[in-house]
């Protein structure tokens, strides 16, 4: 995904989207809207905000970031970790304890540099304290997996979430290896969730395995995922290989299908045969990143659709679902932003309704034109 930022690829996309006709809304105008810039920053792969409206970003070059609720930007880092940042690799997300305002604990999820002991790298889910200086301290590795000793570099996953009953959501790629998709014993190619007991992560009471924390498996680089707000369900984002990028309805103990058996060359019913099928795929593949379902106030057209950037064609772009939000009900909408913007990695809905965005260099925000 971030392997070059200077090439351009063909903007022609085959789509697969199950579509119900008589499920299809009216279309809607979109409503007006200008782009703020928020704040310069490079390679922004998260944001999340606190419930004191400070926003915190991760870089993918190992800062964790600090903005106040004022506007201020804190000089130093919250966090700066030793990244590996080759190719797809570095610094991929940030997700704040449930009870962060008792405890003041974070995770991130980065790829690390091999220290002098250590022959390669390793994918690693740290736990950090946020101290009065607004600094993260007392760093603790809840998991660590080492890095192939290759010249990859791919397919990390990287996503951290929290849902609502405080288990924690995590999603690993298969690090470039097909085979680890469809290999029960492997932990990579795979969406966990787990409970943090104490210094260590258990898995989560109501997992399809009991004692195990996978949630689904067969997924080859699952980049980003949302809890949906109207289904509750969990809606992903997957990198294929030369096909069938994805959005994904993520249900308990089911298989995405990935695996060594996938041939591009074969028809996608037969690529899918395996696996559960998208919700909708891209071939020429688009490299999906950031995804959300708007339900904020500031923009009521949008209410109840799903948006996502994409980084081989930009984005944002965004599409209705049916009620229940099991399917969608068209296809996607580019979101044209004036002055060329465009939206590489991360998108979210903030406190205040808008939607943020992240661009190579800043991250910026939709607001009403109004």
């Amino acid at each position: 995904m971030f392997r070059s930022l200077l090439l351009l690829v063909c903007l022609c996309m085959v789509l697969v989207v199950p579509v119900a006709a008589q499920d299809a809304p009216p279309a809607v105008a979109e409503p007006a809207f200008r782009v703020e810039e928020v704040v310069r920053a490079d390679m922004v792969t998260s944001i999340v905000f606190t419930a004191d409206g400070s926003m915190y970003w991760t870089e993918k070059l190992g800062a964790v970031r600090r903005m106040a609720p004022d506007g201020t930007v804190q000089a130093d880092p919250v966090v700066q970790v030793q990244a590996k940042t080759d190719n797809e690799q570095g610094l991929l997300s940030i997700a704040f304890d449930p009870a962060f305002e008792e405890n003041r604990l974070f995770y991130i999820f980065y790829s690390r540099l091999p220290d002098p002991t250590q022959k390669v790298g390793q994918n690693v889910i740290a736990r950090y304290r946020l101290n009065e200086e607004y600094k993260g301290v007392d760093p603790l590795d809840l998991l660590a997996i080492d890095l192939p000793d290759n010249d990859r570099n791919e397919h990390n996953g990287g996503r951290l979430r929290f849902a609502a009953d405080g288990s924690l959501y995590y999603s690993l790629g298969d690090l470039g290896f097909a085979s680890n998709g469809q290999d029960a014993t492997s932990a990579l190619a795979k969406i966990h969730r787990v409970i943090i007991a104490g210094n260590q992560f258990v898995a989560a009471p109501g997992n399809p395995q009991p004692g195990q924390s996978v949630w689904a498996m067969g997924v080859r680089n699952t980049f980003s995922f949302i809890f949906d707000p109207v289904s509750k369900g969990i809606l992903a984002t997957e990198n294929g290989p030369a096909c069938d990028d994805e959005i994904n309805l993520v249900y308990p103990g089911q298989n995405y299908g990935w695996g060594t058996e996938v041939n591009c060359e074969d028809p996608p019913p037969m690529r899918q045969i395996n696996g559960r099928p998208p919700l909708i795929s891209w071939t020429p593949t688009v490299a999906p990143t950031g995804i959300m379902v708007y339900d904020g106030d500031a923009f009521p057209a949008w209410k109840g659709q799903v948006f996502y950037c994409t980084f081989k064609t930009f984005g944002p772009y965004h599409m209705p679902m049916n009620e229940k939000h099991t399917q969608f009900t068209g296809d996607p909408v580019l979101l044209e932003l004036p002055n060329g913007q465009q939206c590489f990695i991360e998108i979210m809905q903030g406190p205040d309704g808008y939607i943020y965005y992240s661009h190579i260099s800043a991250i910026y925000r939709l607001v009403p034109a109004a």
